[in-house]
């Protein structure tokens, strides 16, 4: 869905031009131990040039307790953007990562927030992508959800029910 406001010019800096957002309802889930797509956590836009994008996701993912987290980083096509540093071998690269919810041996599903303002080089006739990558980043191959808890079954009534992940991006005047 895309959303224009005015006339399209890049005047008036801070104003938005575009709006682009996806909202992922059904659930997907991964265990591998490199960065892999999120399936559906993607959207597509074409900014002009000399404007800026804000990205921002809301997203929800549940796995195993035990103190384990799962890493998401956000990527401008190919490109990873708005990470931090890798502090040494034994740490991963990663926009947003996090310990999410447990309750009686079962991770229910965190919020994972994250906004980032990025400088994408298009130049009015170039489609960016904005998607989400994760990684579960343990030799044990741990499985972390999006949009449900480990435990998902409606037997438990500490399983939540199903959620919905949002990834949102707006070009800005700058």
């Amino acid at each position: 869905m895309a959303i224009y406001y005015g006339d399209g010019s890049n005047s008036g800096a801070g104003r938005i031009i575009q709006v682009v957002s996806t909202t992922k309802t059904d659930s997907t889930s991964t265990n591998s131990t490199s960065y892999v797509d999120m399936s559906g956590m993607s959207v597509t836009l074409t900014p002009k040039s000399g404007t800026k994008c804000f990205v921002s996701y809301n997203i929800v993912v549940g796995g195993e307790s035990g103190g384990w987290t799962c890493g998401i980083n956000l990527l401008r096509d190919s490109t990873v953007i708005g990470s931090g540093d890798q502090w040494n071998a034994n740490n991963f690269y990663c926009s947003r990562g996090g310990f999410l919810t447990d309750n009686t041996g079962y991770i229910h599903g965190g919020n994972m927030d994250y906004g980032f303002l990025d400088t994408h080089g298009a130049n009015g006739s170039t489609a960016v992508t904005y998607k989400l990558q994760w990684i579960s980043p343990y030799s044990q191959a741990k499985t972390f959800y999006l949009n449900r808890g480990h435990n998902a079954s409606g037997n438990h009534v500490y399983a939540p029910n199903y959620m919905a992940s949002t990834i949102t991006a707006m070009e800005v005047a700058a």
